[in-house]
């Protein structure tokens, strides 16, 4: 005669097992996750310096129609609002400046913040890993530094988040 087995679910050692497998895939998988969270502050920090650049562009088109592109000290129109402009670019000494050119929010309410650090350079950076502005080059950051010559672009740098 056969035996009937009348065993229903798992063994306790079976269940540690699966748990143990588990958390082993648990800790493999989770620094891929985490990463990705820089990953996206990556991607803003970078669709912000396109933004910059593309409108920068646009300010240095109208200061060459509005012939303010060869002076270190000058103003434009642009859409009704007054930017001061730096060999035609937009002048990195306000924040304003360069905040009213493009369409991000950067205020309290934000995860980015802008500070102008000096005369020629804004930084936007992550306010999530800093408690006030990082130094320019600091990570996950945005550098806009002021044109510096004539017909020279400003240099806009981004430093990735380290995670």
């Amino acid at each position: 005669m056969q035996k009937v087995s009348t065993q229903k679910g798992f063994t306790l050692i079976e269940l540690i097992i699966v748990i143990v497998l588990l958390g082993i895939l648990a800790v493999t998988a989770a620094p891929k996750f985490l990463n990705l969270q820089d990953d996206a502050r990556d991607s803003v920090l970078q669709g912000i310096a396109g933004s910059i650049e593309s409108a920068a562009s646009i300010v240095y088109g109208k200061a060459l129609i509005q012939d303010a592109a060869g002076s270190a000290d000058s103003s434009v129109t642009v859409d009704g609002t007054t930017l001061d402009v730096v060999y035609g670019y937009p002048d990195a000494s306000d924040v304003a400046n360069l905040t009213a050119i493009i369409e991000v929010d950067l205020g309290a309410e934000s995860d980015y913040a802008a500070v102008s650090n000096d005369t020629d350079t804004v930084t936007i950076y992550y306010t999530g890993d800093y408690d006030e502005a990082p130094d320019p080059g600091a990570a996950c950051s945005l550098s806009y530094v002021n044109s510096g010559a004539e017909g020279e672009r400003p240099a806009i740098t981004v430093t990735p988040c380290e995670g």
